[in-house]
């Protein structure tokens, strides 16, 4: 791997970190000074693929947060779009999420791992940014286990030019997203509370559905146009379970926004204002 060469002599290959439709993901030595990950993506179409390439690139180089991947640069080599980028050690939430299982997360952590992502997501959300594919897999976990948000590839400033478009994951996927219906930030509201119920309960709300019509059909069941979040209330209390049935709401217009999110209890907000004022971005 030492000897494979990426196309800059910058960065020295030490492994594959992983691959997929795109190409391969590449965890370097970069100026013989720290590790960063570089993701390589196969441009197989230029005339249709280099745009969105070049889309996810401008939205990452726009972006500095705590807890988004930071983004170094990008190079092209070989028909490949280079991304170097940030590494995260720990891997992902996903592998938090099973490595907490049978028991799960303490409720400290829950708090912890729940105002990282909020604090990622509501800095995009100031930048116009909709992430559209917030998942276990593309939240990423640095050497201090902080959560960090990557993988912009479908993800787009918000405009009122763009209304209508089906991508992302289907069992975080928003109802008005999925039906090809005019959507919102609010979008990344309702994937925000898939992610607090996986959290919260091991696994997605949605788990056992194999198709996108059966997630349709199980959110058409919802009583109240809501998730039941029984599941939580159990294990963590009211708080949790009623904040994530508020962001699991079928209707964009009766979903919470992300400014209530921040004032839900008194518990949550001064957990949230406390990190916020402990930032450092400074790298």
């Amino acid at each position: 791997m030492q000897n494979m060469d990426l196309g800059d002599n910058e960065l020295k290959p030490i492994k594959i970190l992983g691959a997929g439709s795109f190409g391969r993901v590449f965890l370097c030595n970069y100026r013989h000074k720290y590790k960063v990950c570089v993701k390589r993506i196969i441009v197989k179409n230029p005339k249709k693929e280099m745009k969105i390439v070049m889309h996810e690139i401008y939205i990452m180089s726009q972006l500095r947060h705590p807890h988004i991947v930071h983004y170094v640069r990008s190079f092209v080599h070989a028909g490949t779009v280079n991304i170097v980028m940030e590494y995260a050690p720990n891997g992902t939430l996903h592998d938090l999420i099973r490595g907490s299982l049978p028991n799960g997360f303490t409720a400290a952590e829950v708090i912890h791992h729940f105002c990282d992502i909020l604090m990622g997501l509501e800095y995009l959300h100031t930048r116009h940014v909709i992430h559209r594919d917030l998942k276990p897999a593309n939240l990423l976990v640095d050497s201090n286990f902080c959560i960090k948000i990557g993988d912009f590839g479908i993800s787009f400033i918000n405009s009122p030019n763009v209304t209508h478009d089906f991508a992302g994951t289907i069992l975080y996927m928003a109802p008005e997203i999925m039906r090809c219906e005019k959507f919102n930030n609010k979008c990344d509201i309702w994937s925000l509370g898939c992610l607090l119920y996986e959290i919260c309960c091991g696994r997605n709300p949605f788990a056992h559905a194999t198709s996108r019509d059966e997630v349709d059909r199980l959110i058409h069941s919802f009583t109240r146009r809501r998730l039941d979040c029984s599941a939580i209330r159990s294990k963590y209390g009211t708080m949790w379970a009623n904040l994530c049935s508020s962001m699991l709401v079928t209707d964009v217009e009766n979903r919470i926004s992300l400014e209530k999110i921040l004032h839900w209890d008194a518990s949550l907000t001064l957990y949230y204002y406390r990190k916020y004022f402990a930032y450092s971005y400074q790298k």
